[in-house]
């Protein structure tokens, strides 16, 4: 069976597949291609292969550079795989990791004309000053920085024309193309591909309305209010769409820069503590925590406050998942390797026929490793990588929300690690611990009130 291009005909996306798969078999990706059956002889004759022979071997690194190439919803897809350690080998989430999701700026004058567009209102009615020179421009919009009649500092995030059609289309054939790859192949009732294709469908639509990130920015704000130590921006609603974003601006040195000269004051273990403290609070007590904790997304401002900035992605851990999870690491603690895979099994998806007593033997050795190991000494990056290698192995598929704490945590070790090496993670979750115990016995107290009616 081959791959019929009639549906994308109807849906007028010839041009664009005959570039992806362009892209795909210059990057050297045109067996995988013919293994999934989306190679066939007319593609062959329709598109040439020609690689380039100074491409990278390295197989990682050329999907990466293909993701890169064919634009914002690859780029996405890329980054979501990078949260899927379930799915891929370490070596692939490592490289999807470094997706670059920067490219040339859109004229300054059609910013400006969006901004008069979408605010229905010319910028000299609310704006003293408009630097046309953007900040960062990636694939979905650019930065501009700005100045409020009211003198407050702002920067503002501007769509990028025509990338709303681009986007949708470029998902409508990825979905098409995993429909058919779950149709045709062994890989697609292993994979399932359109579950994959629509979890990224959902999370990029949320991403291209940038009211969802002002909310994101929003309920941050919220969390932190009053806190000394994190300072997160203000909404201006009032200058704020589906396509503009207006935040607070504050002038503070990125992380990325103080990592490569630290100061004195604030001190890089001081950074380290509020870092780490400020990210187990939205896990533990918000249950709502900043997706991609990198150093490009966080500042130190003059008074040592922690600034986080970029709140396209976001999780939200509902209460009871935290009691999933809790309930996960007492039992690994205990060595209770039966609790640990029921509660696995709670919250993913599990595939039919699964050999629950040989997913038991994998925890068990995974325990093994740490049974005597000091909690400070755990490296959390490696635990879950080698608890996503056995999720892997038995085809176990966690839910987004998961595999984006999971991704966030490694971060978080990897940010703290270079600001602080002797820093003890598991001591500053552990401060949580009283506060999350009442919080379970609570919950498990109306779970109960609840049996009983």
């Amino acid at each position: 069976m081959r791959f019929s291009l009639g549906r994308l005909r109807q849906l007028r996306y010839l041009g664009r597949y005959r570039e992806i798969l362009r892209v795909l078999i210059k990057y050297g990706f045109a067996q995988v291609l013919d293994q999934l059956h989306l190679y066939g002889l007319w593609e062959k004759i329709f598109v040439r292969r020609k690689r380039d022979a100074e491409m990278p071997q390295n197989l990682e690194t050329r999907l990466r550079m293909a993701l890169e190439e064919l634009g914002p919803a690859f780029i996405k897809l890329g980054q979501l795989l990078s949260t899927r350690s379930d799915l891929l080998p370490p070596s692939f989430i490592e490289e999807l990791s470094r997706l670059q999701d920067r490219v040339p700026s859109f004229p300054s004058a059609q910013a400006q004309e969006i901004l008069v567009a979408e605010l229905n209102s010319d910028l000299e009615n609310w704006l003293a000053e408009f630097q046309t020179e953007p900040l960062a421009a990636a694939s979905i919009g650019q930065v501009h920085r700005a100045v409020l009649l009211s003198g407050d500092q702002v920067v503002i995030k501007i769509k990028r024309p025509g990338v709303d059609k681009m986007v949708k289309q470029d998902l409508e054939i990825l979905s098409e193309m995993a429909a058919f790859v779950d149709r045709s192949t062994d890989w697609g009732s292993i994979y399932q591909f359109s579950r994959i294709a629509e979890e990224l469908k959902q999370i990029v639509l949320r991403e291209l309305d940038y009211g969802n990130e002002a909310r994101n920015a929003q309920r941050f704000r919220h969390n932190f209010a009053g806190d000394p130590q994190v300072y997160l921006p203000r909404v201006y609603w009032e200058y704020t769409t589906r396509n503009v974003l207006t935040l607070e601006y504050r002038a503070g040195i990125t992380l990325n820069r103080y990592l490569e000269n630290p100061p004195a004051v604030p001190a890089p273990q001081e950074v380290a503590a509020i870092l780490a403290d400020a990210f187990f609070k939205q896990f533990f007590v918000d249950g709502f925590f900043h997706g991609d904790p990198h150093p490009g997304n966080m500042a130190v401002l003059p008074d040592g406050r922690l600034f986080f900035m970029d709140f396209g992605s976001a999780g939200f851990i509902s209460e009871t998942m935290r009691g999933k999870l809790i309930t996960i690491v007492r039992a690994l603690q205990g060595v209770d390797t039966a609790t640990v895979v029921d509660e696995l099994m709670g919250f993913a998806f599990v595939p039919p026929g699964i050999n629950r007593l040989e997913l038991i033997r994998d925890i068990d050795g995974l325990q093994e490793q740490y049974l005597d190991t000091p909690l400070k000494n755990i490296v959390i990056s490696e635990a879950i990588q080698q608890l996503m290698q056995i999720a892997a192995k038995h085809r176990l598929r966690f839910p987004h929300e998961f595999l984006l704490l999971s991704k966030a945590l490694i971060t978080l070790e990897g940010t703290v690690a270079r600001l602080d090496p002797q820093f003890n993670l598991a001591g500053a979750a552990a401060k949580y611990a009283p506060a999350l115990q009442r919080r379970q016995l609570r919950l498990t107290m109306r779970r109960m009130r609840g049996t009983l009616r």
